[in-house]
C-alpha cells in the first residue's frame, strides 16, 4: 500500500511535490478507508489530481512511471548507459542538479521508505528504511558526492559491502542487492516488482485476459457492466501469434529507439491476447466485436474495471492519467463508487489519477484532492483542497468553477 510518494526537479516539477494517502480527518466514510495492522492512521483508497490544461498533472503521473522503470529495469541497465531522466528546464541551477523520488509504503505489514537521488549519469543518494518495529532501521544510505560512499548501519556490513562492490554508478543499489539475494531488500524490491508489472510487463488486453480466467472476476465483471446499462452480454480472448519476423524487425527497431539499457523483450509478446465483446442488439440480435474496435467509452469502461479487478486482487496502485477522458459524468460517478464498494475493492487496490472532471468534487472528499497548478516561473506545485476552509453547506464544485480554489484556466478576453 502507497503511504506517501514525493517527487522534485522532474519536468515542470521543481519544488517537491508530495501526494499524501494518509487519513488525517476523523469520522470518513468506512468504504473511503484502506486499514491494515502497522498503519499509524488509515489510507484513502482514492487520491484525484485536479487542475487545468498544462499545470504539470501528466508530469507528476509520469514521474512515477519513471521511478518504477527505473528501479525495474536497473539491473539490466549498461555501464556506461546514461539515465533517461527530464530536469526542470526553466532555470540554469535545476538543468544543472538532479531529480529526487520518495516512497513511503507498506508490504507484509511493514512500513517501508525508499528514495533515490539521479541526475543523467549517475545516482547520487540513495536510502532504505525498515519500520521493524516503531523505531525506523536504516538498510543502508547511499551519497555519491564524487566518491560513492555506503552506510549500513551496522546491517549485515560484509554482505552488503559485497553486494554493493557489483552496483555500478546509474544503477540502484536495493534491486541489485534483492537480485543477489540480500533478503531485507527482497520484500521492499517485490512491491516494486508488483507496481512495475502491473503498467509495464502487461498491457490492457494482457490485464483483461487475466481477469476472464478466473471465471468469478468475470462474472463480477460482466454483471457490473450491465448495471452500468451497456449492452454486452460475454467478453472473450483470442490469442493472435505473431509472425517471427515480424516480430524480431520490432523488436530490432526498438532497441534502436530505446537501447540496450532497457528490457524490450516482453513489449511484443509472440502471442498476443485480443479481446472481444458480445453485444446484444436489436430484437436479441447477438454480434461480436473487437475491443480496440469499439466505442471509445466502451473500451475505456472496460479497461479501467479489469485493471481494478486484476489489482485487488494481490494489491497495487492503479495509475490513471486524464481519468474519465471518455466518460459521461454519470460513468465517472459509478467508477469511484465501485472502486469505494468494498464488495468489489476489498481495499487492496488504491487509485491515483488525474482529471478534468469537476463532478469529484462531489464525490471525493476534500482530503483526497489535490489541486496542481503552475506558478508565475512555469513550476508546478500542488495544494491540497482540504486546506481551504471548506463549510459543509458550501457548494465546492461551483466554488472551484468560479475561481474560490484557483487551479482553473486562466482565459483572457
Amino acid at each position: 500500500m502507497l503511504i506517501q510518494y514525493s517527487v522534485k526537479n522532474y519536468k515542470s516539477i521543481k519544488e517537491e511535490v508530495v501526494i499524501n494517502f494518509s487519513v488525517l480527518k476523523k469520522n470518513v466514510e468506512k468504504n473511503k478507508l484502506i486499514q491494515d495492522v502497522g498503519l499509524l492512521n488509515p489510507l484513502y483508497k482514492c487520491i484525484g489530481l485536479v487542475g487545468p490544461n498544462a499545470c504539470g498533472k501528466s508530469n507528476i503521473i509520469n514521474s512515477l512511471f519513471f521511478a518504477l522503470t527505473y528501479i525495474n529495469t536497473t539491473i539490466k541497465r549498461k555501464e556506461k548507459a546514461k539515465i533517461g531522466v527530464e530536469l526542470f528546464m526553466l532555470d540554469k541551477e535545476s538543468r544543472e542538479d538532479a531529480a529526487s523520488f520518495e516512497f513511503i509504503f507498506m508490504e507484509n505489514s511493514i512500513k517501508y521508505v525508499y528514495g533515490f537521488t539521479v541526475n543523467t549519469e549517475k545516482v547520487l543518494e540513495e536510502y532504505l528504511l525498515a519500520y521493524y518495529s516503531k523505531k525506523a532501521t536504516t538498510v543502508f544510505e547511499r551519497e555519491d558526492n564524487g566518491a560513492v560512499i555506503y552506510n549500513f548501519k551496522g546491517n549485515d556490513v560484509k554482505i552488503q559491502s559485497e553486494i554493493a562492490q557489483k552496483t555500478n554508478a546509474n544503477r540502484l543499489y536495493m534491486p541489485v542487492a534483492a537480485e543477489w539475494g540480500y533478503e531485507k531488500a527482497k520484500v521492499p524490491y517485490g512491491w516494486f516488482e508488483k507496481m512495475y508489472r502491473q503498467y509495464s510487463d502487461m498491457n490492457g488486453n494482457q490485464v483483461i485476459a487475466e481477469v476472464l480466467k478466473d471465471q468469478k472476476l468475470k462474472t463480477i465483471l460482466l454483471d457490473t457492466l450491465v448495471k452500468a446499462d451497456f449492452n454486452i452480454k460475454d467478453i472473450y480472448v483470442k490469442n493472435r501469434r505473431m509472425e517471427k519476423e515480424h516480430r524480431d524487425a520490432l523488436l530490432q527497431f526498438l532497441k534502436q529507439m530505446i537501447g540496450e539499457s532497457e528490457t524490450i523483450e516482453n513489449i511484443i509478446p509472440e502471442d498476443t491476447p485480443m479481446v472481444w465483446i458480445t453485444h446484444v442488439g436489436k430484437e436479441d440480435q447477438i454480434f461480436d466485436v473487437e475491443l480496440n474496435e469499439d466505442s471509445s467509452g466502451t473500451r475505456d469502461i472496460v479497461d479501467n474495471l479489469a485493471e481494478l479487478l486484476f489489482i485487488n486482487k494481490e494489491g497495487g496502485l492503479f495509475i490513471e492519467d486524464e481519468f474519465a477522458r471518455n466518460y459521461h459524468t454519470r460513468l465517472t460517478e459509478y467508477f469511484l463508487k465501485l472502486f469505494h464498494d468494498e464488495s468489489i475493492n476489498n481495499g487492496k487496490a488504491q487509485l491515483l489519477f488525474s482529471t478534468h472532471d469537476t463532478k469529484v468534487f462531489n464525490l471525493l472528499n476534500p482530503e483526497q484532492i489535490y489541486l496542481v497548478d503552475k506558478d508565475e516561473n512555469g513550476a508546478t506545485y500542488v495544494k491540497l483542497l482540504d486546506d481551504y476552509l471548506i463549510r459543509e453547506k458550501d457548494n465546492i464544485e461551483l466554488g472551484y468553477l468560479k475561481g474560490r480554489y484557483g487551479a482553473i484556466p486562466n482565459i483572457r478576453e
